[in-house]
C-alpha cells in the first residue's frame, strides 16, 4: 500500500507554491459507480452519492482551514443522482458513519454567495477502501477464441 503525504489527512496550505491549484488533493482513481457501490457494502444509494461527491470534489474551490470543500444544494444532488430526499439523507448518514464524507455548515461570511446547501468533502478513507475494491477485482481476463 502506498504511503500518502500528510496533506491528504491533515489538509494542505494553499499558500505554498507546491500545493494543488484546484481540487481536493486526493489521489485520482479510475473507478466506476459500481466500484463505489461495492465499497459502500452494496448500498446503492450510498454508492451513487459517493461517486457523485467524488466527482464534484475534484472541482472544489472553497478552502477552509487548509481543507477543500464543495457546496451543493440537496435538491440539486437529489436531482442529479435520482435519489429521493429520504434516500439522500439515509445515504449521507451511511457515508458519514463509514467515515467517507465530512460535512459542515457553510460559514456565515460565505452564505450570501452559496446560499443554503451541503458543504462536504470526501475523505482519504473512501479512497483507500475504493483502492481495496479495485485491487480485489484484479485484471479482467480476455476471452480466447
Amino acid at each position: 500500500m502506498k504511503n500518502f503525504p500528510p496533506e491528504y489527512w491533515a489538509g494542505f496550505d494553499p499558500t505554498k507554491p507546491d500545493s494543488p491549484a484546484t481540487g481536493d488533493g486526493l489521489p485520482i482513481l479510475r473507478s466506476t459507480v459500481y466500484d463505489c457501490i461495492e465499497a459502500c457494502g452494496d448500498d446503492l444509494a450510498a454508492g451513487v452519492l459517493l461517486f457523485k461527491m467524488m466527482f464534484l470534489c475534484r472541482r472544489s474551490t472553497i478552502t477552509i482551514k487548509g481543507m477543500r470543500w464543495y457546496v451543493r444544494r440537496r435538491e440539486s444532488l437529489c436531482r442529479e443522482t435520482r435519489l429521493t430526499r429520504h434516500q439522500y439523507d439515509r445515504a449521507l448518514k451511511a457515508l458519514k458513519t463509514r467515515g467517507y464524507v465530512e460535512t459542515r455548515a457553510i460559514p456565515f461570511s460565505l452564505l450570501h454567495i452559496f446560499g443554503h446547501g451541503t458543504m462536504f468533502r470526501v475523505t482519504l478513507a473512501a479512497v483507500e477502501d475504493l483502492k481495496k475494491v479495485l485491487n480485489l477485482r484484479g485484471p479482467v481476463a480476455a476471452k480466447k477464441e
